[in-house]
């Protein structure tokens, strides 16, 4: 898999190749691949190596640094990286990165834990500088092509997990009723996080449909594709990425108007309908876990920390541990260990700036919220003027609201489809109007 990524593609081809290799690794190749890896019926897997590289997010930083290795051969360097950089920019990475680590070297309880998973977010940093680079020869209009295959995995992810929840090991058998189907999704650390992808995908075909116009098959293509995501979202009963999804509805029409094709308005929803009804019918085993919301559930009604799943409790909890390390935080992941007051354990907060706050501290969080507000702007800033790149915004904003209620900001493939938004929305365009000529 990694010299596939490392091979270099002429430059001729590239701005074709490029977006359609991207959605086929990063929306199809690694969710697979995760599944097979990951596949468990228990909320972690029994081999502690192989739990240990999924909450670490191995497979996905493998394939980051694949991307890395194949900029680097197409003329990639971190000094233009950083030079390109706005003034603002550097100073507050600068910041960031000589802070963010210190907790969990001298501070956490699990050192190792924590260490691995900043290296993460160093990998994660040079995986966006490395495809702003690549993006920036791609023009704008060809980057939508990546649809295609988050599209193909989330079938194939369809596929997967009707195997894994039907054909049962000889061992399990009879016993369907007692497995937590919601930590049984293959790749998935848990039901909520396979709705929060399905979510992410919705809102980034929900933009490739805004700006698509008279080709009727293309068309009905997207709206087949946004019918299994939206379909899946609601089995999983994430409410947190339905509430995304919406977020991010009135900012396409904000940013490009009333979509390109009527038809967006009056025969998708019935798509979405006829994929709600059938998210419904199939529902496993009558578990809780799918449920989007039960109107009738006096415990999920009974207050606000109930209705959201005890994590007003959980951030309430995490910030008073953070209270006692305000300036550089308990360390990356300390959740896991470090909260104690809400009956059970959590990796992560669910809240991604309780999350900072809790793991870096004051120092490190001021500069990693100025990046991510300072970036989120300028990307909406540049889809305003080049709209087809709409899509990745949208994805944006859907992972960033879902950011506050659940782990976007966290678990690697999520930061991964977050970085990678940004970096493609900010690429200079210079070498992708050169190819356009």
């Amino acid at each position: 898999m990694t010299a596939a990524f490392a091979a270099p593609l002429p430059v001729a081809v590239r701005g074709d190749a490029l977006p359609r290799w991207l959605g086929l690794v990063g929306g199809f190749v690694l969710p697979m691949a995760a599944a097979m890896l990951y596949a468990t019926y228990d909320i972690a897997m029994r081999s502690p190596t192989l739990e240990q590289m999924r909450q670490l997010g191995h497979l996905w930083l493998l394939g980051e640094l694949a991307l890395i290795l194949h900029a680097v051969q197409c003329g990639f360097t971190m000094r233009a990286a950083w030079t390109a950089l706005p003034r603002w920019a550097r100073i507050a990475l600068t910041l960031f990165l000589s802070t963010f680590w210190i907790s969990s070297a001298f501070v956490s309880e699990h050192p190792d834990f924590s260490l691995g998973l900043t290296i993460g977010w160093a990998m994660q940093l040079l995986f966006a500088a490395a495809l702003a680079y690549l993006a920036g020869m791609v023009p704008p209009a060809r980057l939508a092509g990546v649809w295609h295959g988050f599209a193909l995995g989330l079938a194939a992810l369809a596929v997967a997990i009707a195997v894994h929840f039907t054909w049962l090991p000889a061992a399990l058998r009879g016993w369907e009723h007692d497995i937590n189907w919601g930590n049984a999704i293959p790749g998935f650390i848990s039901v909520r996080l396979f709705g929060a992808w399905c979510g992410a995908v919705l809102a980034l075909l929900t933009g490739v449909a805004w700006l698509s116009g008279g080709d009727a098959r293309r068309r009905r293509a997207l709206y087949l594709a946004m019918t299994l995501a939206f379909g899946m979202m609601f089995w999983s009963g994430t409410r947190a990425a339905l509430l995304g999804w919406l977020c991010v509805l009135p900012v396409a029409g904000a940013m490009a108007g009333r979509p390109r094709s009527r038809a967006m308005l009056t025969t998708l929803p019935l798509y979405l309908l006829a994929g709600a009804a059938l998210a419904i019918l199939l529902q496993p085993y009558g578990h809780p876990a799918f449920t989007l919301f039960d109107a009738f559930n006096p415990e999920m009604n009974r207050s606000a920390d109930s209705f959201s799943s005890g994590r007003l409790s959980l951030w309430l909890a995490a910030l008073d541990t953070a209270r006692h390390h305000p300036l550089l935080g308990t360390g990356a992941g300390s959740c896991w260990w470090a909260i104690h007051a809400v009956g059970q354990h959590h990796v992560q907060p669910h809240n991604a700036v309780v999350q900072f706050l809790l793991n870096w501290g004051i120092i490190p969080t001021l500069p990693a919220l100025a990046l991510l507000v300072g970036g989120t702007w300028n990307a909406h800033r540049r889809a305003r003027a080049e709209r087809a790149l709409l899509p990745f915004v949208l994805m944006l904003d859907c992972l960033l609201v879902m950011s506050l209620l659940d782990g976007m900001l966290h678990f690697a493939q999520f930061v991964m489809l977050i970085v990678a938004c940004l970096a493609i929305s900010l690429a200079p365009r210079g070498t992708a109007r050169a190819l356009d000529r």
